[in-house]
């Protein structure tokens, strides 16, 4: 139990004589917690008429930017616990990928699997291939798109493309795409036997695939899948 004597204790009255009285039997109390002076406002001095007093204005302005550097700190620290958890995700869903007895089992857990994973709303892989008997789909979540989809689907060249909002494009995410506020796509297969095609995550929270933000760990996680099917199909590495 705090002592009454003990400076961090706050005073038991908000009145300003209370205030006062505290701090006058309790002269370090600022010493002992100087944060408390970001939140003071230092008296402003009488210099006579047309007269600023510069040293409130640079003290107001020091205030401004520590509370700026803050902000960006805070920003950092929170992006990289984002991208850290992230890079746990993408991990374990490449090891359940690598890790997968038969090509159904691979295509189950790159279809179903990786949605719990990587803590996403819905996901899909799409080829560029002819289905059977006019089907949507080659197998259960791999959808059959038409050639040249998938440039069509990426917009350009690139292998990655994080967007928001999200196209949500019914032919990759059928159903859920209505619930699709932002999405990754990204590109695997397209040489040596293993047809153009393509990982979509879609998620329901519109800031969670945003542009600009890292795309290596998706790359990581397509290249994965591209190794996975090559090796199950039995084609060149």
């Amino acid at each position: 139990m705090p002592s009454k004597s003990d400076p961090a204790r706050a005073p038991a009255s908000e009145e300003p004589a209370a205030v006062a009285d505290y701090l006058r039997r309790h002269p370090d109390f600022l010493n002992r917690n100087p944060g408390l002076f970001d939140d003071l406002a230092p008296p402003a001095r009488k210099l006579g008429d047309n007269v600023r007093d510069w040293q409130a204005h640079l003290i107001a302005r020091l205030r401004e930017e520590a509370a700026a550097v803050r902000g960006e700190r805070d920003e950092l620290v929170s992006r990289a616990r984002r991208e850290r958890s992230l890079e746990d995700r993408v991990h374990a869903a490449a090891l359940a990928m690598i890790g997968a007895a038969d090509l159904d089992r691979l295509v189950e857990i790159a279809t179903s699997d990786l949605a719990i994973l990587l803590g996403v709303d819905a996901v899909a892989v799409a080829v560029e291939a002819a289905c059977p008997d006019g089907r949507a789909r080659v197998t259960r979540g791999v959808h059959c798109v038409v050639r040249g989809a998938v440039d069509r689907l990426m917009d350009d060249d690139r292998d990655v493309l994080l967007r928001s909002p999200a196209r949500a494009d019914e032919s990759l995410f059928e159903g859920a795409a209505s619930l699709v506020r932002s999405e990754a796509l990204a590109r695997f297969g397209g040489r040596d036997g293993l047809p153009a095609g393509l990982l979509a995550l879609g998620s329901r929270h519109g800031a969670r695939f945003r542009p600009g933000d890292p795309v290596g760990l998706y790359r990581f996680l397509a290249n994965v899948l591209d190794r996975c099917l090559r090796g199950k199909l039995e084609l060149p590495p």
